[in-house]
């Protein structure tokens, strides 16, 4: 009879062993009661393993003298990634995600989760109730927990409501969606939960508390709830298409009250409500505005309609600027078109219109708002971290792309540039949060990048001709320091000198400029290991670029005008070469 009614499940679906996977990091003073809490199961677990990259507060002696552990001790690429590592390595036919400041209920949590496991319908993951506790391990409240897994799809939008160390997950679920994102710091698991249900895993809630989650100041995700934040939003709006307004107004809470849901409590529960909704609508502008977020805001979900309610009471526009069009088709009939990437866009001729008067505009005022007739324009090089950007500070500065990853860079810059399709559509949520700093980018990014009063959209048509008239073109042929180039060039700078100009990729030899490379691992090319890492991104040629920096010079030159090169080392031997203290006239050690 059982077998009528579960066809596709047979005694094959049946689990006998947990591997229990544990990253660990500078975690001694909890990591005794995770580890104990694993070995007392009645159900005695099959291997637990320790992933530490070399802590030096005894964690790893802790690990490797703690009976029925193996600990591996080798350096990881973070969190997601030691994870990955167990979950590749794991021989039980269930894997617990276990941290190390964490711990389970009771002895009988695994005995009582593989006796679900076994029933007819053969879940794929088994989640149930738990516990935050405080750094003493005292009980603050209840974890909150969905308890329908009937509703997670829809549900995920605005929540998580799975508690990881709570969760178990067959071996073959890891087979099926693959690994945890290396590429996240915070969001991992909630990533890891919305890829299974979208892959059709089959959830079943345990009511039971199955676990003790640490939640303390020091913790990675409430120590920086803030960046934490930011990453669901990415994960969120990536998986479901738009940012659902209760993600926002949660993370505005935390910005403008520094609490949230989670963190709330009596001593903090009163709340700015106009602030709030300010940063709200703030937040929902920045990762709503673009064509995919509004063709996703058109459906019948209550997620959806949450929202566009919200989006419209915060005079939000859920109109679209443009539409994906053939590859053939020319301007004209309202649109103005272009190829960016593999696609062809068509932008309302009205908004284009507007976007470059506007810019125009702006622009031709800030040409008499220059604190100098000296810039700097910022490459992203690793050369970036041996250059005192002190120097800078009474100085107009361009920077481009993540620049926003150094906070000291992002302090001293007066205009932000990207070019580049695979950059702003990654980053455009980050982009669209700046507030502070003029913003350029060519009008055919208007499709991922928002329309804001920090924000000009130019013509930009990528001839490999330096443009001395900004208001009608600017090439960003090659390299999006060229697009800076002309950019100041065309707001009257007479003296430019460039940093961070290492002018050297290490990338794959089979790859040829504009093929796409997904990074996987730690980025060398750039001043921080994160800024490609779990990106997409085009391979360069120094050759090409080179070429467009030659005729940068040539009209910078031709005007009497210099471009200079203040790199620390670098490859870039085309520019003269000045030391950048004396270039923007400041003494060395000041500022």
């Amino acid at each position: 009879m059982l077998g009528r009614l579960f066809p596709s499940r047979s005694k094959a679906s049946r689990v006998w062993t947990v591997s229990v996977v544990t990253p660990s990091y500078q975690q001694a003073e909890f990591l005794p009661e995770c580890l104990a809490s694993a070995r007392s199961q009645s159900h005695r677990p099959m291997e637990h393993l320790v992933f530490d990259p070399g802590s030096t507060d005894g964690s790893v002696a802790i690990a490797s003298e703690a009976e029925g552990v193996t600990l591996v001790n080798e350096p990881d690429d973070g969190q997601a990634d030691a994870v990955g590592r167990g979950m590749l390595r794991a021989r039980g036919d269930v894997i617990a995600w276990l941290n190390s400041d964490d711990a389970y209920a009771d002895s009988e949590v695994f005995a009582t989760v593989l006796a679900r496991f076994n029933e007819p319908d053969a879940p794929d993951i088994v989640y149930g109730r738990g516990i935050y506790v405080d750094a003493n391990g005292a009980k603050t409240r209840d974890a909150y927990i969905n308890s329908d897994p009937s509703s997670l799809r829809a549900r995920l939008a605005h929540e998580v409501g799975i508690l990881q160390p709570a969760t178990f997950i067959r071996r073959s679920v890891v087979d099926r969606i693959g690994l945890p994102d290396t590429g996240l710091h915070f969001a991992m698991d909630y990533d890891f939960w919305i890829r299974s249900v979208h892959a059709g895993m089959r959830w079943v809630f345990l009511d039971r508390v199955l676990a003790r989650a640490r939640y303390y100041e020091d913790n990675k995700t409430l120590g920086k709830r803030g960046e934490s934040y930011a990453e669901i939003a990415g994960v969120a709006a990536g998986h479901y298409g738009y940012l659902d307004e209760r993600w926002a107004r949660r993370w505005a809470e935390f910005e403008v009250a520094g609490h949230d849901g989670i963190l709330k409590h009596s001593g903090n529960a009163e709340v700015e409500a106009e602030a709030v909704q300010r940063e709200t609508t703030r937040i929902l502008a920045a990762h709503n505005s673009g064509h995919r977020a509004r063709a996703s805001l058109v459906g019948d979900s209550q997620s959806v309609r949450h929202t566009v309610s919200a989006m419209k009471r915060g005079g939000l526009s859920l109109e679209q600027i443009c539409e994906l069009v053939d590859e053939e088709t020319p301007s004209g009939a309202g649109l103005v078109c272009y190829t960016v990437g593999q696609q062809r866009w068509g932008f309302r001729a009205d908004w284009h219109a507007e976007q470059l008067a506007r810019s125009r505009e702006q622009l031709t005022k800030l040409t008499s708002c220059r604190k100098s007739d000296t810039a700097v324009i910022v490459g992203n090089g690793p050369s970036l971290n041996q250059t005192d950007l002190g120097l800078l500070r009474e100085t107009d500065v361009f920077v481009s792309n993540y620049a926003h990853l150094k906070p000291e860079l992002l302090d001293v810059a007066t205009y932000l540039c990207v070019v580049n399709n695979l950059v702003a559509e990654q980053g455009a949520a980050s982009f669209n949060l700046l507030r502070g700093i003029t913003k350029v980018f060519p009008y055919w990014l208007g499709y991922c990048i928002a329309a804001d009063e920090d924000t000009l959209f130019v013509n930009s048509v990528g001839y490999p001709e330096f443009s001395t008239d900004i208001h009608e073109n600017i090439s960003w042929r090659h390299t999006v320091s060229f697009f800076h180039m002309q950019l100041a060039y065309g707001l009257g700078y007479s003296r430019v000198a460039l940093v961070g100009f290492d002018h050297s990729y290490r990338q794959s030899a089979k790859f040829s400029e504009g093929d796409v490379v997904d990074q996987r691992e730690a980025d060398e090319n750039h001043f921080d290991p994160t800024y490609f890492k779990g990106k997409k991104w085009h391979a360069a040629d120094v050759d090409n670029m080179e070429a467009m920096y030659r005729l940068a010079k040539d009209a910078f030159e031709a005007d009497g005008r210099v471009v200079a090169n203040a790199t620390v080392g670098g490859h870039l031997e085309l520019f003269d070469r000045v030391d950048l203290a004396d270039f923007v006239g400041v003494a060395q050690g000041t500022g």
